[in-house]
């Protein structure tokens, strides 16, 4: 296996993506030269093979291990990376902050990769956190409060599920952008498999890696906040009323 693509350099960076991908059946080097259709066939079982193991330890560990960033990334990279804060919100409208914990306030690493976006503590994690469905979802730019900027991923029906916040509104532009597009896919490739044509859905090896990976991590995410009446938080602490 080639290594996997480096770490941004910074955190108010982001690794960028080329759309177009360079097939597997040409070779990348300045000769342009076509790759035998069996060296091809080749380089693609052992990526399979690769992934298959992967999936292999990640499921022995109960998830634990066998996904972290470079395999997550995969040969072509995934479609969005950077670092961001986010919270599990409560439903509706964006919140103040005020009921977040410390660790709302802690920079994770935010990647998407295909139909999924993947939260992850720290970048040496071996796997992520946990695991967000894209389809049947929207990211929503925000206004910017403090000097981060905001964007809110919500059901159709425009309930708040999560909050996140980017240094840069270039990182927060792409990151919505990259999970709009991949929300359409996804909500795509449904579709055609509800309609019995799953051979259409051709998909790589590294994200259909990412999907199993992602069905576990669906079940590790935070509970929902819900929502507090400010009577409430008044008889908690009266001076949690001006936040």
């Amino acid at each position: 296996m080639s290594e996997e693509e480096k770490e941004p350099e910074s955190r108010d960076s982001v690794v960028n993506f080329a759309v177009g991908e360079t097939p597997d059946e040409f070779d990348t080097s300045d000769d342009k030269k076509p790759i035998p259709k069996k060296r091809s066939s080749r380089r693609s079982t052992l990526r399979s093979s690769f992934f298959r193991l992967k999936i292999l330890d990640f499921r022995r560990s109960g998830g634990e291990t066998g996904a972290d960033l470079n395999t997550l990334r995969g040969k072509h990279g995934p479609d969005f990376e950077g670092f961001a804060t986010i919270r599990r919100a409560g439903g509706t409208g964006v919140s103040c902050g005020c009921f977040g914990g410390n660790d709302d306030k802690k920079e994770k690493t935010i990647l998407i990769k295909g139909a999924y976006c993947f939260v992850f503590s720290k970048e040496s994690d071996p796997s992520p956190k946990y695991a967000i469905s894209l389809a049947h979802m929207k990211a929503k730019m925000q206004s910017p409060s403090h000097g981060i900027h905001h964007v809110t991923i919500e059901t159709m029906l425009g309930d708040v599920d999560w909050e996140l916040g980017f240094g840069l509104k270039q990182i927060a532009q792409q990151f919505a952008d990259a999970f709009l597009h991949q929300a359409a896919i996804g909500e795509a490739d449904e579709v055609r498999k509800r309609l019995g044509h799953d051979k259409l859905v051709n998909k790589r090896s590294s994200v259909k890696y990412a999907e199993s990976v992602a069905q576990k991590k669906l079940e590790d995410q935070p509970e929902k906040k819900e929502n507090v009446l400010l009577e409430d938080v008044n008889r908690v602490d009266p001076m949690m009323a001006a936040c």
